[in-house]
């Protein structure tokens, strides 16, 4: 396989926040699953970019994360989505996020968790299918709409019926199709990489870790084909006091979803907050490279890398990369490999 290269580019302002108005650190015990991958690409090869962005899908009480792969005529070669909502926090079998028992919790409000619905599928299925008779598992759903996408250009996507998903019986699978077709179309967020042949043997894994201390988690999702790491996106969330200024809260922070935080905290990606969070950093820890630019340095030092050999030693490994927990981002770019 060729060399892979990858590159992130962030936007200040763009961020897919506004997708409602349309419709080694400790890793995370619950394993990423895989996601849909590619069936079918018009392209014989060449570069993929992978891209991230976050909106409404499901209603006001959690926000949806997409990453989506396409190839260079902007057909979509994998989905992998997720959903974050807030839990009680004594609900039988649940795997909250990375640090939710740490610092991380602290931002959450009373008898309150934070959740991925991927990690617990078992559990919100058995919920939704007390409180609405849902009568299959989330994930099933979610896994039909991925496959739906694979082969398709966002413009088919966004135009789908309610119907137009065989397989998914979500009373919201549109509003997954368009934040899908929204990310799928910006380049906000991206990193790009090199796959050979049509691209039908691409899959996406993902996981949530512990990448940074304990007062944030982070979301790994990574690109593989065979043995090869492609291209692995990063980014990890935090809680911020609600009046800092510039910041850019995940979708429905001012919504149901905002009633899980603590009085005066809201969660914010740091991908989609650079320069604000960056700047802070400069100023409590004497940080002198952006955040973004130390992660684009980490992938790119992933990529084309064999999924067993990503390993990164320390916080000098990686030129360009100023972050102590390098090695901890690497380590959970190559669980999410392992997983897809």
């Amino acid at each position: 396989m060729s060399i892979q290269f990858s590159r992130r580019d962030f936007i200040k302002g763009s961020i897919v926040m506004a997708v409602g108005a349309m419709s080694a650190g400790a890793l995370t015990a619950c394993a990423g699953r895989s996601a849909s991958s590619s069936s079918a690409s018009s392209q014989a090869g060449g570069t993929v970019t992978l891209r991230r962005g976050y909106g409404v899908t499901h209603g006001e009480k959690c926000f949806g994360q997409a990453v989506v792969a396409t190839a260079e005529d902007g057909t979509i070669l994998a989905v992998s989505v997720d959903d974050y909502q807030f839990m009680d926090a004594t609900t039988e079998g649940l795997a909250p996020v990375p640090n939710a028992d740490k610092d991380f919790g602290q931002g959450f409000a009373a008898g309150k968790t934070l959740i991925s619905k991927s990690d617990n599928d078992e559990v919100y299925s058995a919920l939704i299918k007390k409180s609405a008779n849902s009568t299959q598992n989330w994930l099933a759903s979610i896994q039909a709409i991925e496959a739906y996408c694979v082969g398709k250009t966002p413009d088919k996507i966004q135009s789908a019926g309610t119907d137009a998903v065989s397989g998914a019986t979500l009373v919201d699978t549109n509003g997954y199709l368009k934040l899908i077709a929204q990310v799928a179309q910006d380049d906000t967020i991206t990193v790009q990489g090199t796959y050979t042949g049509d691209g039908s043997d691409l899959k996406l894994g993902r996981t949530n870790a512990a990448c940074h201390g304990t007062k944030a988690f982070g979301d790994a999702v990574s690109l593989v084909q065979g043995s090869t790491l492609v291209a692995t996106n990063i980014d990890e969330f935090q809680f911020f006091d609600a009046t800092t200024a510039g910041l850019t809260p995940v979708p429905n922070s001012d919504k149901g979803f905002g009633q899980g935080y603590a009085e005066g905290k809201v969660l914010a990606s740091k991908a989609a907050n650079n320069t604000v969070y960056s700047q802070m950093m400069k100023e409590k820890a004497q940080a002198t490279t952006p955040w973004l630019d130390s992660m684009t340095a980490i992938e790119n030092a992933l990529a084309g890398k064999s999924v067993d050999q990503v390993k990164l030693s320390g916080p000098d490994a990686v030129s360009g990369a100023t972050l102590v927990d390098t090695a901890a981002y690497a380590k959970a770019a190559q669980t999410a490999a392992q997983a897809a």
